[in-house]
């Protein structure tokens, strides 16, 4: 195996001139990194982790926590698209990625102690239940960190505005002529949807209107069974007085509410209309396009691999928080009922 000293010899250069050439030191002139980079993969070099990881004290290691009681994990579109997202940049940086878990064989390691035992330098938490005893030893650790849709004293996230989220779909329903509104919302507490459900209902305080009857009712994140199971009780509940437009807790929760509305014999859009949040891609290539919102999961990836490098390498006056702005999507599961 050809080693940093078989690399020195065949560009007539410095080990040293070597090593700083593949460590993108600033002081190795561009010309001199490429011939560097390009001898070295002529000559198969491989570097060695464990003396990189001594000689730089890091491992080159980025932890990724996707786990919680949902088992939606990477089956779901949008942490998928994140993680992909968070994964391109980090490795264009010299990254590797290392899964956390709290269920590794036998080792009884809480997600800290999995983090340590990979020694990796950073952590991104992209889904969890953030108030779980393993997470909240995560959290409050001095490990560098960012997450996804959530944020406290001790870590900071990227998320997709929620107050421009939901004053985007109120007023799309507004708009629309409805005033009979029901939220399905996922998890109470979570920090996510206490934020969701604060923004839509300053969004109708805010709008002045004296008309709308606004309503939440509980429904489950990620699951096409839920949002069917919810949107069933919601009917049950609801048969005096049903609303003219549901707002599903995410895109998949919106596809379990459609199948419910059609089996009680009814139609999205001309009896519900319909709301998703996430925008995944199969929702718009569907015979019916969900309305929904759209998140910017390249974005939401990039910004928090930036943020996390950032923090790894002791820059100061980094942002804590990350806002970027949704997009909303009108499509074909909305009706106008001032027509």
């Amino acid at each position: 195996m050809a080693t940093i000293y078989d690399i020195a010899k065949a560009c007539g250069l410095s080990p040293a001139t070597v090593s700083k050439a593949l460590s993108n030191a600033s002081d190795v002139s561009a010309a001199t990194r490429e011939r560097v980079r390009r001898i070295a993969q002529e000559l198969d070099y491989v570097p060695n982790a464990g003396a990189r990881a001594l000689s730089q004290s890091r491992t080159w290691s980025i932890g990724v926590l996707c786990q919680d009681a949902s088992q939606m994990g990477l089956w779901h579109y949008f942490f998928a698209q994140v993680i992909e997202s968070f994964k391109d940049y980090v490795e264009k940086h010299g990254y590797d990625i290392v899964f956390i878990s709290n269920k590794v064989g036998n080792l009884g390691l809480s997600y800290l102690g999995h983090c340590r035992y990979r020694r990796v330098d950073g952590i991104f938490i992209v889904n969890t239940d953030h108030s779980q005893k393993d997470a909240r030893e995560l959290i409050e650790s001095n490990l560098p960190k960012i997450a996804v849709d959530y944020e406290d004293e001790y870590i900071g996230c990227v998320m997709t505005d929620p107050a421009e989220s939901m004053k985007m779909i109120f007023n799309h329903l507004y708009e629309k002529g409805h005033r009979n509104i029901v939220f399905m919302h996922g998890a109470r507490g979570k920090y996510i949807t206490e934020a969701r459900i604060s923004a839509l209902e300053k969004a109708v305080a805010d709008s002045g209107a004296k008309d709308v009857t606004f309503r939440l009712f509980p429904s489950r994140y990620y699951s096409i069974e839920g949002g069917y199971e919810s949107m069933k009780n919601l009917l049950s509940a609801t048969k005096d007085d049903r609303p003219t437009a549901v707002i599903a807790s995410d895109d998949y929760s919106a596809i379990g509410v459609i199948d419910a509305i059609r089996e009680e014999g009814l139609s999205v859009p001309e009896d519900i209309s319909v709301v998703g949040f996430d925008g995944i891609e199969i929702t718009q290539r569907t015979s019916l396009k969900l309305t929904t919102i759209r998140q910017d999961t390249k974005a939401i990836g990039e910004e928090a691999a930036k943020n996390l490098l950032a923090q790894i390498s002791g820059e100061k006056d980094i942002t804590k928080t990350i806002t970027l702005p949704p997009q909303m999507i009108p499509g074909e599961s909305c009706r106008d009922l001032n027509n």
